[in-house]
């Protein structure tokens, strides 16, 4: 049984910053397991994508990371968004992820990992606050699935 998430305790515990309240009470609300689990999502990628371009982590510069022209990288181009035995992501669109998928976002390269760069899943707080441990397992290991894939999954697994 889930446990229940009234807006203030989340308030207390899990946030200095206000403006992320209007967006999680929006998620605490919502009854429909489909759509919480897509506002969740949504949330949580847009909060990466968001700090990943801030922080200019990749640096991507004419098709290169920061770790391709270091020659850190296994690939010389694109980072590192490529699938074994498939190649080059079919998401991976002008230097960005087009698709909102918790897995992809979270990844790190070794040398983005080696300068301390890292996001832990387990440490994003609607994941500790809306799932369970085989939906984080689901959330972890997903890479290159779309959101609507990825919420089925979840869904099946609550």
């Amino acid at each position: 049984m889930k446990k229940e998430i009234k807006l203030d305790d989340f308030k207390k515990h899990y946030t200095k910053d206000i403006s992320v309240i209007p967006k999680i009470k929006k998620i605490i609300n919502e009854n429909n397991l489909e759509r919480k689990y897509n506002l969740i999502i949504e949330y949580i990628c847009d909060s990466i994508d968001n700090d990943v371009k801030k922080n200019n982590h990749c640096d991507f510069q004419e098709g290169q990371c920061i770790a391709n022209r270091l020659g850190k990288s296994t690939h010389e181009n694109n980072g590192c968004c490529y699938q074994n035995k498939v190649g080059l992501c079919k998401y991976l669109k002008n230097e960005r992820c087009e698709i909102q998928n918790i897995a992809c976002k979270v990844f790190m390269c070794r040398y983005l990992e080696s300068k301390g760069v890292k996001y832990d899943i387990k440490k994003i707080f609607p994941v500790k606050l809306f799932f369970n441990r085989k939906q984080v397992k689901i959330l972890e290991k997903n890479y290159f699935k779309t959101k609507e894939e990825v919420v089925c999954l979840l869904i099946e697994n609550s």
